[in-house]
């Protein structure tokens, strides 16, 4: 059943994705900013391919994807997805466990990709059967420092009457921006992801 969930979610998460960027919905989740936030210059931000629970190898990309695409439509960044290709012979990037990332590896990265930060994702809490849920935690990695920046983090439980809202707000605030109502299911699995993807996205 995950991987039937799984892969109904990427189905359609590049193409929704896109259109994601929606002011009116209040957001679920929560970030918070370094200090020094406002000194960094940012412009061109690296999509780490996410990380996290009950990942399969052919789902990591459209989910990197759609991370792209709703930061994208959200911020005024440059975001570049990174393949296997950029993160070859790189050392892990991990600041879920370690809070920084190693020097060298951002140095690399930011060497071969012309960044600024990377963007780093990890699905912390996945329920695949309703009432579905979904917990999401996002890094913003200066490449200067290799220190964590910004975090941002949602979670949205479908069994959750304010989730429920919010997702209804989100999808009326789509159709008004020119898509079909019968687009999306407000239960779908496959919209799930590009929700939390969208949701986080609103906090930066």
């Amino acid at each position: 059943m995950k991987i039937h969930f799984l892969s109904l979610l990427v189905a359609s998460i590049v193409a929704g994705c896109s259109s994601s960027g929606v002011r009116g919905v209040i957001p679920l989740g929560t970030a918070r900013a370094s200090a020094d936030f406002a000194d960094y210059d940012i412009r061109r931000v690296g999509v780490l391919p996410p990380e996290g629970l009950v990942f399969e190898a052919g789902l990591v990309e459209p989910l990197r994807d759609a991370l792209t695409a709703a930061f994208t439509a959200e911020t005024s960044f440059e975001l570049v997805p990174l393949g296997l290709i950029e993160m070859e012979s790189i050392e892990r990037v991990d600041p879920a466990r370690t809070g920084s990332i190693h020097p060298t590896a951002v140095l690399e990265l930011a060497r071969r990709a012309g960044l600024d930060a990377l963007l780093a994702a990890r699905v912390v809490d996945l329920r695949p059967y309703e009432p579905v849920r979904l917990g999401l935690d996002v890094d913003l990695i200066a490449v200067e420092t290799g220190l964590v920046i910004w975090s941002g983090h949602v979670r949205v439980d479908t069994g959750d009457s304010r989730a429920l809202a919010a997702i209804e707000s989100w999808q009326a605030a789509m159709r008004s921006g020119g898509e079909s109502e019968h687009a999306v299911d407000l239960l779908s699995p496959r919209r799930l992801v590009e929700f939390a993807a969208a949701q986080v996205a609103m906090l930066l």
